[in-house]
C-alpha cells in the first residue's frame, strides 16, 4: 500500500467522471463526519495526479464527510497517473470494502467501464473480473451498448509463444458468396435511397439508445430543459419525436400478431409514415 499523505481538499478534483454510484449516501457521510470529528481514523483515498491536476478516484463519501467536520486537509494515496487512469481505477472501487454497491451502481461501473478507452482490447472476463461482477452482466451491456462502443480494427494476442496483431474485424465472420443487386448491378453503385433508409435507421437506433440509457431523472431533465431559450422548439420536437415512437411500437405490435395463426396483415402496415390523419388513429 502505497505511503498517505495529508492534500487540501479544495484541491482535490471531484468533477472528473470517477464517481461510479448512481448517487451519494448522504446518511453515510453524516455518520462518518461525526466519526472523524470524534477523532476516528478512515482510511485514506485514493487519488491521481496527472502534473497538474489532482483527480479523486475512490472516497467520496470520505471526502464529503471531511468537509462537513470541518476538515481542510484529508489523507490520501497518491498515484502518479492522467484521469483516464483515474476513471479505469474508480470502476474496481467499492468491491469488497466500503459501502456496499447497489445494482445500480454496478451497472453504472460496467457501462463507464464499457465505454472507456482502457477497455477496447480487454475480453468480458478481465472486464468482469476489474469492475468485480459477473461476466454475463458484462456481455449484456456490450450488447445493450454496441452502437456506443468504440470498435477497434486489431488486438495484440500472444499464442504459442509468439506475439502478433489479430484483425479483430474478421472474427466469428464466415466468407459469404457476394450477391448481385438486379437494381445496381448495372450502375456499380448502391442505391441512394436504400443507404438514406440505413442511415435514418441507425440514427433513430442511437437515440433510442441514448434516451433508454439517460441516468438523469424526468425531473432533472425537466428542469434543464425549462432553463433553455429553446424550450419551446425542443419541446415541439420531443413531442413529434412521442407521436413517431408510437407509431412505431403499434405497428411493430399489429405486425408481431399478424405474424400468428389466423391474423390479418395489419392495416396501420400499409399508412403513409406522412399521413397525418393515419398517424392520429395508431397513436
Amino acid at each position: 500500500m502505497k505511503q498517505s499523505q495529508p492534500l487540501p481538499i479544495n484541491g482535490i478534483r471531484l468533477d472528473g467522471g470517477t464517481q461510479p454510484r448512481a448517487v451519494l449516501d448522504f446518511d453515510a457521510v453524516e455518520d462518518y463526519a461525526e466519526a472523524m470529528g470524534a477523532g476516528a481514523k478512515f482510511p485514506p483515498v485514493a487519488v491521481f495526479y496527472d502534473g497538474s491536476e489532482y483527480w479523486l478516484a475512490d472516497g467520496f463519501h470520505r471526502v464529503k464527510a471531511a468537509y462537513a467536520a470541518g476538515f481542510d486537509t484529508i489523507d490520501c494515496e497518491l498515484h502518479q497517473g492522467t484521469l483516464e487512469d483515474a476513471q479505469w481505477y474508480s470502476f474496481s472501487a467499492n468491491r469488497a470494502n466500503g459501502l456496499r454497491r447497489t445494482n445500480t451502481d454496478k451497472q453504472r461501473a460496467v457501462k463507464a467501464a464499457l465505454l472507456h478507452v482502457k477497455s477496447r482490447e480487454l475480453s468480458d472476463h478481465q472486464i468482469a473480473r476489474h469492475v468485480g461482477i459477473d461476466v454475463k452482466t458484462v456481455g449484456n451491456w456490450r450488447e445493450r451498448l454496441s452502437m456506443e462502443i468504440p470498435q477497434i480494427t486489431a488486438r495484440t494476442v500472444t499464442r504459442g509463444g509468439s506475439t502478433y496483431q489479430q484483425d479483430t474485424t474478421k472474427i466469428g465472420k464466415r466468407k459469404r458468396k457476394q450477391r448481385s443487386n438486379p437494381s445496381t448491378e448495372n450502375s456499380g453503385t448502391a442505391s441512394p435511397a436504400n443507404d438514406g433508409a440505413s442511415n435514418h435507421l441507425d440514427a433513430i437506433v442511437r437515440a433510442v439508445l441514448l434516451i433508454t440509457n439517460c441516468e438523469a431523472s424526468a425531473e432533472d431533465l425537466a428542469r434543464q430543459l425549462n432553463s433553455r431559450q429553446d424550450r419551446d422548439q425542443l419541446i415541439s420536437s420531443m413531442e413529434r419525436a412521442n407521436d413517431f415512437l408510437k407509431r412505431c411500437a403499434t405497428e411493430a405490435r399489429q405486425a408481431g400478431r399478424a405474424t400468428q395463426p389466423g391474423c390479418q396483415p395489419p392495416v396501420a402496415a400499409r399508412a403513409h409514415a406522412g399521413d397525418a390523419g393515419t398517424g392520429a388513429a395508431m397513436a
